[in-house]
């Protein structure tokens, strides 16, 4: 489930700027085809909205510096792309390796080594 519209190059370039994280290649690629998405069971957010996201709750931005602002330990270099059913925070670090922020036990894991391998291993399980 995808949004309709999609993000223009510059536009990718500017939101990644803006969050001082560099997008890996698979994921800048993903938001250029996709603007945003559900995969799965997840969220991706990005820069448009898809009609099964919750439409107060998508903009890749928004939801960064939102999880930034909370204070939430070990999260201020991240990108937060998704989060998991329990509103876990899940980023991307500089280096592409992706995170998530457990508010349960208050700390981070490592979920995968980038950002495909998170869409394969965690919202397709394949």
């Amino acid at each position: 489930m995808r949004a309709e519209e999609v993000p223009t190059a510059d536009e990718v370039d500017l939101v990644s700027q803006q969050v001082s994280v560099p997008f890996p290649d698979d994921y800048r690629e993903f938001l250029l085809r996709y603007g945003g998405a559900t995969v799965g069971a997840y969220p991706v957010f990005g820069l448009r909205v898809s009609d099964v996201m919750d439409h107060d709750r998508w903009a890749l931005i928004d939801v960064t510096n939102e999880v930034r602002q909370s204070g939430v330990d070990g999260v201020s270099d991240w990108v937060i792309f998704s989060e998991d059913h329990s509103g876990n925070p899940i980023g991307m670090d500089a280096d592409g390796k992706v995170w998530i922020f457990d508010h349960d036990f208050g700390g981070v894991t490592e979920l995968a080594s980038g950002f495909e391998n998170y869409i394969r291993t965690q919202c397709l399980r394949i």
